[in-house]
């Protein structure tokens, strides 16, 4: 339910513009700043050493999937690969080779021509170049991996929030290279105290604010998480993506959960004035004019709400001139 402010019969009092307060009800919210994050974030670290060479994106570029963001030296990498590689191809023939011998000691050994210290030896020595074979191939694909290491791949398509790194600048294992994320899925987290929860959850009502503009997000995005060490929640609010381009990952925004219903009185802000840091408003009654102390509340936009001072009916006055 929207707020409803009645601002009232507007009357000409001593050339005054005026109006007659009345209560209505208004939704009670609970408000919070929450921080827009992305569901899909990542950063990419360096899995090699080696120096950068080629870097395609920079800070706020669009990337699509498999895309390669940025080389690193490669040199090393793809001798250590030859190598293994060759190592690998004479393993294999050393073991083929072993494997020929075997198999015809077995065809001499069924005809009991084969001594049994031969029979061992070869068995030996073929069981060992086939272990050879597999402890070079397992090399092969580390030295492999690590090559492919040198080609940073996006894993995902998105956005560059950050980039750590310069072309021709050496990177070790672990360097950091980009900060990466979705800009399509977003999500807000927010912080509410545990003793409002229910409440939230039974009138299932959010309003997100971005760029001064509302926001209603259906209550079946929001996910609770129960942080009860400090007595509060976290709530997880998915951003639709029909409204996803109106928020940025990392900014903060206003967030409001309904929590109830009160009657309340609502008047223009330009109506209430400051005397000695205490807020006023100017009231006529029998066609007098006089001064009224009163309370403030909550602030809706260009309203504010009268906790005490002012009765249902009363006449408030813009100013005193």
């Amino acid at each position: 339910m929207k707020i409803v402010l009645l601002i009232g019969l507007v009357i000409n009092l001593f050339a005054q513009e005026s109006h007659i307060a009345q209560k209505e009800i208004h939704n009670l919210y609970f408000k919070n700043d929450g921080q827009v994050e992305a569901t899909y974030h990542a950063k990419i670290s360096a899995q090699t050493t080696g120096v950068v060479t080629y870097v395609a994106y920079d800070v706020g570029d669009v990337f699509e999937k498999g895309v390669v963001l940025l080389k690193i030296s490669s040199i090393r990498q793809f001798a250590n690969v030859e190598e293994a590689r060759l190592d690998l191809e004479n393993a294999i023939l050393d073991a083929e080779e072993k494997e020929t011998k075997y198999k015809r000691l077995l065809v001499l050994d069924a005809k009991k021509l084969a001594k049994d210290e031969d029979m061992t030896a070869s068995k030996t020595a073929y069981s060992v170049a086939k272990k050879t074979v597999t402890l070079k191939s397992k090399k092969l694909s580390r030295l492999e991996e690590l090559y492919s290491y040198t080609k940073i791949v996006a894993p995902f398509s998105g956005v560059i929030k950050k980039r750590f790194v310069h072309r021709a600048e050496k990177v070790s294992l672990g360097s950091d290279l980009f900060e990466i994320y979705n800009e399509n899925y977003l999500r807000v987290l927010v912080t509410v105290p545990e003793s409002l929860i229910e409440k939230i959850k039974e009138k299932e009502e959010v309003l997100v604010t971005s760029k001064g503009k509302d926001y209603s997000i259906d209550f079946k995005n929001v996910t609770v998480f129960p942080t009860s060490y400090n007595y509060s929640y976290t709530l997880r609010i998915q951003i639709p993506k029909e409204i996803v381009k109106e928020f940025h990952d990392g900014n903060f925004v206003d967030v409001r959960f309904k929590t109830g219903q009160k009657d309340s009185i609502y008047i223009k802000k330009e109506y209430v004035h400051q005397e000695y840091e205490v807020p006023v408003v100017y009231m006529e009654h029998d066609e007098k004019l006089y001064r009224q102390f009163v309370r403030l509340g909550e602030s809706f936009e260009d309203t504010v709400e009268i906790t005490s001072g002012i009765s249902d009916g009363d006449v408030i006055v813009k100013d005193e001139k």
